[in-house]
């Protein structure tokens, strides 16, 4: 797969701390060479369709500014 990784390293569970999760995310062209966003979460992978991409982005822009994320801490 030609990727390019954005985010890859485990992330713990705040409710379960035992268990840790594998996550990368970035962007793939193995798909019919588009430029897609692409998941592996605990080595299963993923690869959105563009519109999926899209909608996932600013649904998680939209959190990251109610969280405040998008300020200096």
């Amino acid at each position: 797969m030609s990727s390019t990784p954005y985010f890859d390293g485990v992330v713990i569970d705040q409710t379960d701390r035992s268990a840790p999760l594998e996550l990368e995310f970035g962007r793939s062209s193995d798909w019919q060479d588009e430029n897609l966003i692409y998941l592996v979460v605990d080595g299963r992978p993923l690869i959105m369709d563009d519109a999926t991409g899209r909608q996932i982005y600013r649904a998680m822009m939209k959190l990251g500014a109610f969280l405040g994320y998008d300020q200096a801490p």
